[in-house]
């Protein structure tokens, strides 16, 4: 996939673009009138230049700025497609084991076997009945269950009001002649005026020596209650958000507001694309289609996902809500992260302010043109001119700078976002998988040869062989346990799955989930362990499902099943599966999931620091979330900043709901890189010491009688001024020629209209040996009565205020009967605003005191 540019119709809708463009605009208009009256009034300022340079740098960020927020509302369309179609198909995965397994059921077979003899009598009924109640109030996935004769005949259905399937269906004889392990179909039937929709899977039931087919089993997969149940925890009731599952014929089987999207219409999909535009109905919609991945070499039935939502609503969520709550320092920081921003991102804050400094300069110059050539009335004017071309520079500046910190919180938002989305898709995989877990042991426990064998006065070795080969069996299938263990009802051990546990039989069971297995009062109850060390599993940490198996009377327990949940790996799959993707749909470089329980151990980790059992004690807040609550922050470990996305699991169906005796509370955490500390900190150090504009108009003063003009700047963090009748204009530094042998602070020779002057480096005459600029200038000084021409190295332009006497003290006031530092002296503009006022005579010299003495060094005081 490749990004597609934003086009024109779709940015209109980009509402906080549009007010940064509407302010853009004004602030161009505001330009024009300023040139239009600085060209009139003959100020000596250059905008052209500047105004290019700014209308530039703001096309740029403005169209960042809409790429983003196109990819932001996409991203989310596309991690709700996702999920859409994977979560359905891993759920349908488990549906395909489910009918291949059921089809060998003894009891089904020899209800087949004895409807084929004619030997059916009411307790076969009765039998069959509660088999099939019980499998699904273990599998509540199922609506119905439903099992037909080999020449097609509806012998039983466990749902007699159901229509879908009838005699003689058409997946009878499919069933009957497929070599696959399933057969799935989907079908919609009228049903009280309504039109119904059901997934069924069938299978043929043969006999145990697989000769002959005894029949067809199917079984009815709650397609229309499975997708609500997706899109009600996917799309919240304030989101515009629609989701719609598509059949392979492009047509609407499944949608989250079918009053917008109606079932059976057909609507057009892209999975090629990352966005597209859909017309429906007289309304447009931004599209995201997604198709399965495939779990485990199942493909499902070749269905599509697709989120999508209105033009008009689509990008109108804040991104507030998911950056108030984080801190504003770490905050700052991560939006210089050059990992998760390009260079030239990066850049345009620099580049905003090297043209504000710029604009400066000429404001500066066009002052200082203005102070020593036109008369006080123009001048004035002038001068107010000057300054409200340097405010439109700062506004427009502040502008650039709120739409790149709305472009950096934007990306930092859907990094954030997917985080939080791949933590809420790690607790309902894991939540979905565990609730077949608890199905499986209460099923098995159901097994006709275990009740009956159990209880019998002794189990011999052949018994214990029978049901050894029947938890191998079972266990061929479901691979996602490690052992199944039979146990009798005092604990010990008769059969096990795995052979590498033969040395378990024969010896007692002591853990406490024993004892609470024996406690269980019905065939829906089961319990689970502790996420604990156990010699059950390699003495590593698992969870084992276990229930009680009862007399055929139903009235006594007779032991129990253990099934040991293959947790290392499966786990582990899990973690895989949702680890963040970039744009280009492959996982993201340094990102890492866990599984953390309610005791803040680990369970899974995809970092090899974080150790199963281990723990985690990176984010205590955790611990706080209740059952579906999620936390997304930006965290630090091991000098890199992630995003992070928390999600508390929520369970599934009855699965750990309030009608579940078990609890049991996990998180899942996402960590997504943001980049490293060290190099950010470095980054945001190295700017720091970079000095760009310095003007503070509020200390721009009024002219008086006894008031003359200073020319202002800034020498690392030194605040200074000379008389504007001595400064000649500020220019840029491109012509340096440095001078062999010369004093330390002597920066070299620079042409200035056709004469060479010296330029002093002024930084290192007050002891500021290290200061960093990217748009140092020479402030060029001419005293014609001292025939004095020379430059001197600033960091930043100043105002250019009018200063009284009474505001001035030479330094000789401040150290009595002394000459020292004749020159200069400081004037107390406002509280705690001091400037110090140097004049060219005395810096001129400190150059002359330099070559008199060129090994010493004076600081300037």
């Amino acid at each position: 996939m490749h990004p597609q540019p934003v086009t024109e119709d779709l940015a209109n809708h980009f509402k906080k673009v549009n007010d940064f463009r509407s302010h853009i605009y004004q602030l161009q208009h505001a330009w024009d009138s300023l040139a239009l009256m600085a060209q009139l009034s003959g100020t000596g300022s250059e905008m052209e230049e500047t105004r290019g340079a700014f209308n530039t740098i703001s096309n740029d960020v403005l169209r960042h700025l809409s790429q983003e927020t196109l990819h932001k509302t996409a991203a989310q369309l596309s991690s709700k497609a996702f999920e859409i179609i994977n979560l359905l198909l891993r759920n349908l995965f488990e549906r395909t084991a489910d009918i291949g397994f059921f089809a060998t059921d003894n009891d089904v077979r020899e209800y087949l076997e004895n409807q084929a003899a004619d030997r059916l009598d009411a307790e076969d009924q009765h039998n069959l009945e509660f088999r099939f109640q019980e499998y699904q109030k273990k599998y509540t996935v199922y609506e119905n269950i439903v099992l037909f004769d080999v020449q097609g005949h509806l012998l039983h259905q466990l749902d007699e009001t159901q229509t879908t399937l009838f005699h003689y269906h058409p997946i009878v004889e499919l069933a009957q002649q497929s070599t696959e392990p399933y057969v799935e179909r989907f079908y919609e039937t009228e049903m009280n005026g309504s039109l119904h929709k059901s997934l069924v899977y069938a299978h043929a039931v043969r006999s145990k020596d697989g000769n002959r087919i005894l029949g067809v089993l199917c079984l009815c997969f709650k397609f229309v209650n499975e997708l609500d149940t997706i899109f009600s925890n996917l799309i919240q009731p304030h989101d515009w958000t629609i989701g719609v599952l598509l059949d392979e014929k492009r047509q609407v089987i499944a949608s989250s507001d079918p009053y917008q999207i109606p079932l059976g219409i057909k609507l057009c999909v892209d999975t090629e694309q990352d966005w597209f535009i859909s017309r429906f109905s007289g309304r447009e919609y931004l599209c995201v289609t997604k198709q399965s991945e495939g779990y485990q070499g199942y493909l499902g039935p070749g269905w599509l996902g697709q989120a999508m939502i209105p033009i008009e609503h689509a990008f109108n969520q804040s991104i507030r809500e998911m950056v108030n709550n984080i801190d504003e320092a770490i905050l700052r920081k991560v939006m210089r992260s050059p990992l998760i921003f390009s260079e030239s991102l990066l850049n345009i804050p620099k580049q905003a302010a090297n043209i504000q400094s710029k604009l400066n300069q000429s404001v500066w110059n066009g002052n200082i043109w203005q102070s020593n050539y036109v008369n006080t009335q123009q001048k004035n004017f002038s001068k107010s001119l000057l300054s409200e071309i340097s405010h439109t520079g700062h506004k427009t500046q502040k502008i650039i700078e709120n739409m790149v910190s709305e472009l950096y919180q934007t990306v930092v938002s859907v990094m954030l976002e997917n985080s939080s989305f791949y933590a809420q898709l790690a607790v309902e995989i894991m939540d979905r998988n565990l609730y077949e877990r608890a199905n499986d042991v209460r099923w098995w426990a159901l097994t006709h040869a275990f009740r009956s064998l159990l209880a019998t006065p002794t189990v011999d070795p052949e018994d214990k062989r029978k049901m050894a080969d029947i938890l191998r069996y079972i266990n061929s299938l479901y691979t996602v346990y490690d052992n199944l263990i039979v146990f009798d009802r005092k604990g010990e051990v008769m059969a096990v799955s795995n052979s590498q546990y033969e040395h378990l039989v024969g010896t007692q069971l002591t853990q406490e989930w024993v004892g609470r297995t024996r406690s269980c009062s019905s065939t829906q109850d089961y319990v689970v362990s502790q996420f604990e060390q156990t010699p059950l599993y390699n003495d590593t940490h698992t969870y084992i499902y276990a229930a009680p198996i009862r007399h055929l009377d139903g009235n006594s327990i007779v032991g129990g099943i253990a099934i040991v949940f293959d947790s290392t790996p499966q786990f582990q799959a899990m973690l895989r599966d949702v680890i963040p993707r970039d744009k280009a749909d492959a996982p993201v470089n340094g990102s890492f999931t866990l599984f953390v329980n309610e005791q803040l151990r680990v369970i899974s980790s995809t970092h090899p620091d974080f150790a199963i059992g281990e723990s985690f004690d990176l984010m205590p807040a955790i611990a706080k979330l209740k059952e579906s609550e999620q936390l997304f922050d930006i965290a630090i470990y091991q000098n890199t900043y992630y995003a992070v996305g928390a999600r508390a699991a929520y369970g599934y169906r009855e699965f750990k709901s309030e009608q579940d005796n078990y609890r049991n509370k996990v998180t899942a955490l996402i960590f997504t890189p943001l980049g490293r500390e060290d190099e950010i900190n470095q980054r945001i150090e190295a700017e720091a010491q970079v000095i760009h504009n310095k003007f503070n108009p509020s200390l721009l003063l009024q002219s008086g009688d006894d008031s003359q003009e200073f020319a202002t700047f800034y020498v690392g963090d030194s605040w200074m001024g000379i008389e504007a009748r001595f400064v000649r204009e500020a220019i840029d530094e491109d012509q340096l020629r440095t001078l062999p042998e010369s004093a330390p602070f002597i920066a070299g020779m620079h042409t200035y209209r056709d004469q060479v002057i010296p330029v002093i480096d002024l930084a290192r005459m007050l002891g500021h040996p290290h200061y960093f600029t990217d748009y140092r200038q020479i402030v060029v000084i001419e005293d014609k009565s001292a025939s004095l021409k020379f430059g001197i190295f600033v960091s930043a332009l100043g105002e250019i205020p009018y200063l009284s006497g009474q505001q001035i003290q030479p330094m000789n006031t401040f150290f009595k009967g002394a000459s020292h530092n004749p020159g200069i002296a400081i004037a107390n503009i406002a509280q705690n605003t001091m400037l110090t006022l140097i004049t060219a005579q005395s810096l001129w010299e400190k150059v002359l005191n330099a070559r008199a003495q060129p090994q010493a060094e004076q600081a300037l005081v």
